[in-house]
């Protein structure tokens, strides 16, 4: 289901299971994205219920997004997934900014995640430089 009543704004949401495995999965999904003038805000929600319950995640991601100027944007998003066992949260984080001229496009980001796949000694960080060119 989609709303778009509202000028700039966007809100969906979602529902579904998986019956055919032994541990059943009922899946829902929630996020709105709203623009206004160059910034944009947007969340997600998921949940994934297993059968069982030992699997089960929530998953919560929210972004921001600036247009500095018709050639430069920034982006700071935020998440988390939250296990239902005995696992740490993951949580993450990235920032990027953009520039694009004409047919040269260039994008950095920087993103960091703590706990991976909830083991609390795996912790990752990585940057990314994207040059592309279109002719």
């Amino acid at each position: 289901i989609a709303y778009t009543g509202i000028d700039g704004l966007t809100v969906k949401a979602a529902m579904g299971e998986n019956n055919d495995l032994a541990d059943q999965i009922d899946l829902s999904v929630f996020s709105a994205n709203y623009t206004t003038g160059p910034m944009s805000f947007g969340i997600q929600v998921n949940e994934t219920d297993h059968g069982t319950g030992a699997n089960s995640e929530d998953f919560t991601a929210y972004g921001v997004s600036y247009a500095v100027s018709d050639d430069v944007s920034v982006s700071y998003g935020v998440s988390t997934l939250d296990y239902s066992s005995a696992l740490e949260d993951q949580e993450s984080s990235a920032v990027s900014v953009s520039f694009t001229a004409g047919g040269v496009a260039i994008s950095a980001s920087h993103q960091t995640t703590d706990n991976v796949a909830g083991v609390s000694t795996s912790d990752n960080s990585s940057y990314e430089i994207n040059f592309s060119f279109s002719f």
